[in-house]
This record gives structure tokens, C-alpha cells and sequence, in this order.
């Protein structure tokens, strides 16, 4: 099985920290950290579906070591 591309973590918004910056972008403070949270459950839901997609790799991966070792220890009879 393939892995999916990688998960790409969301660069937070800028913040400012002066009021007369808050109260001039207000709206735009707000629009930018509903799209960062948004951004930030769907880096979460990657995460979680890549590790699923590694972890059945990794027990395919397994079942394939056991048959190799299976094989070598047949043949050493």
C-alpha cells in the first residue's frame, strides 16, 4: 500500500498584538483564525489517516517478513 502524500501543518495567522491593529483588521483577524482552526482539524484527520494508512503497511510488511522467514527456515531443513 502506498502512502499518501504528506500532511501539511497550517502556518497560524498573524496576530497583532497593537489595538488600533485589531480594531483596523478585526474582520480579517477573525476570517484568518476560522480558516486556521478549520486548517487545523483537517491537518489532524491527515494525521490520523496517515497513520492508519502506515500502520496497515507496516502489518502487510510483517505478514510478507514471516513468509520470508518461513521460506529460509524451510529451506534450512
Amino acid at each position: 500500500a502506498a502512502i499518501s502524500g504528506s500532511c501539511l501543518t497550517p502556518a497560524p495567522p498573524w496576530m497583532p498584538t497593537n489595538a488600533d491593529d485589531v480594531r483596523a483588521y478585526a474582520d480579517l483577524l477573525r476570517r484568518d483564525a476560522e480558516t486556521y482552526f478549520t486548517d487545523v482539524e483537517r491537518y489532524f484527520r491527515c494525521m490520523d489517516q496517515q497513520r492508519r494508512e502506515v500502520f496497515e503497511q507496516a502489518r502487510e510488511v510483517s505478514e510478507d517478513y514471516a513468509r520470508v522467514m518461513d521460506f529460509l527456515n524451510d529451506m534450512r531443513k
